[in-house]
């Protein structure tokens, strides 16, 4: 099983229902009610509800929402850091990478000789 395969993922709709389950317990084992921490979030009381059920959202509102449960700074964990990679040499020099290259083949290197066959 290849991890790094998004087919083997679970499907999103599970993610963002358990999300939302995740949200919802949190909020309540905080003692507030939808309105209190949309209020507190600076988001409508429906669009909480909707991200609670697993319905969607935007990442404003999670931010929001996450922000107004105290939980704002492990928004950065969600994804690795990616300055140090010990698959990128590069990345040891300190220097962020600001573009994505491919490896360019060219028809020539494949058809590499010694340069001194006839013609």
């Amino acid at each position: 099983m290849d991890l790094n395969d998004p087919t083997n993922e679970r499907p999103l709709i599970a993610l963002l229902a358990d999300l939302g389950q995740q949200l919802e317990a949190y909020r309540i084992s905080r003692n507030l009610k939808q309105a209190e921490l949309a209020e507190l979030a600076g988001i409508g009381r429906s669009t909480l509800v909707r991200m609670e059920a697993g319905k969607g959202g935007t990442i404003d509102s999670l931010a929001r929402v996450m922000r107004a449960l105290g939980l704002g700074e492990r928004l950065l964990e969600i994804v690795p850091d990616a300055k140090v990679s010990p698959l990128d040499p590069r990345s040891e020099t300190g220097k962020p990478r600001k573009r994505v290259r491919h490896a360019v083949r060219s028809s020539r290197a494949s058809k590499w000789t010694w340069g001194d066959e006839a013609p």
